[in-house]
């Protein structure tokens, strides 16, 4: 059961590697020519798309069984499977240096901890 009440701060963490690395595709994505752009945006949702449905029937099937781990399983396995598919579609752009990955590590760190601190999982 420990694990179940880790599910809200791992996804939180996911979440804002996530939105770092989503960033770094859109910046390199628009540089890009309209026919890359669409097979760029195609393997990002072939990637995301799994994890996502399952994350959504598992919030359904614990909305319909009353399970109080549910929504937060469901959260994780979401925004577990955004993060896999925009880190895998960076290195599909082109090789990522140890600058960049430290870098984006950092600040995933430093924001995600604060975010931890202000809603008091900290």
């Amino acid at each position: 059961m420990e694990i179940l009440r880790a599910a809200a701060p791992m996804a939180l963490i996911l979440s804002v590697y996530t939105v770092l690395t989503g960033l770094d595709w859109l910046r390199r994505a628009t540089g890009e020519r309209a026919a890359r752009r669409g097979g760029m945006i195609l393997n990002l949702v072939r990637r995301a798309a799994p994890p996502v449905i399952a994350g959504v029937i598992v919030a359904i099937a614990a909305l319909a069984l009353r399970l109080p781990f549910g929504t937060g399983l469901a959260v994780l396995l979401i925004s577990g499977g955004l993060a896999y598919a925009t880190h895998r579609g960076l290195g599909d752009l082109g090789r990522q240096t140890w600058r960049t990955h430290g870098l984006r590590i950092a600040l995933t760190t430093a924001l995600s901890l604060f975010a931890l601190w202000q809603l008091g999982f900290l």
